[in-house]
């Protein structure tokens, strides 16, 4: 396993989704993906719905790499997302308010792609934001 170039996967991932997710999985997703998000999980086309959906919400939505650690086929990244509630999400109009929130995700990678992960957002502090006056 080249740790690098997994690692390079992750970034350019975060690259994407900082542009919006405006394009195509397939340079980073595997068809047969399945993600884990807390207790739930989804395969690749969920993934892509739940991604778009979000950036609806959050259009101009920022992600950065506070730290990234890799091994074998994982790339363990922690996460702060920084954004600006601008449609409905989660049954909550738009407030225009601007949030943080945090992430821990591990990534697999198999064939140059994210075959699997697994990840722990910290949504209780972006709904609380979005709901407090």
């Amino acid at each position: 396993m080249n740790t690098n170039k997994n690692k390079d996967l992750i970034r350019r991932w975060i690259a994407f989704a900082n542009e919006g997710f405006g394009g195509s999985f397939d340079q980073f997703i595997a068809p047969d993906y399945v993600g884990h998000l807390g207790a739930t999980e989804m395969d690749r086309s969920e993934l892509e719905r739940l991604e778009r959906q979000f950036s609806l919400a959050f259009p101009d939505a920022h992600y950065t790499v506070d730290d990234m650690i890799a091994e074998g086929d994982r790339v363990v990244l922690r996460t702060t997302a920084r954004a600006t509630h601008r449609g409905e999400f989660e049954r909550i109009a738009p407030t225009d308010r601007a949030v943080e929130f945090t992430g821990l995700v591990v990534y697999r990678i198999h064939g140059e792609r994210i075959i699997e992960s697994w990840g722990e957002i910290d949504f209780l502090r972006l709904i609380r934001a979005l709901r407090t006056a």
